[in-house]
């Protein structure tokens, strides 16, 4: 899992578009899709209030822990 103190939403995009390979028409596309890992919500609205969740979901989903 990615481990950042003080982490923010521009970390949370960064991190997805180097999960989707540089792709940032799929990374945009995943962060506003619901996610399972998220509890049903979107990443897009979860990093708003708590970005390290969404970055600890890319690091899990990186490793192929699918939640």
């Amino acid at each position: 899992m990615v481990e950042r103190k003080g982490c923010s939403a521009d970390d949370v995009q960064r991190a997805a578009i180097e999960l989707f390979e540089g792709n940032r028409v799929a990374a945009d596309h995943w962060l506003h899709q619901e996610a399972v890992g998220l509890g049903g919500m979107r990443p897009i609205d979860v990093m708003e209030r708590d970005p390290q969740q969404v970055l600890d979901l890319i690091g899990r989903l990186e490793h192929g822990v699918f939640t």
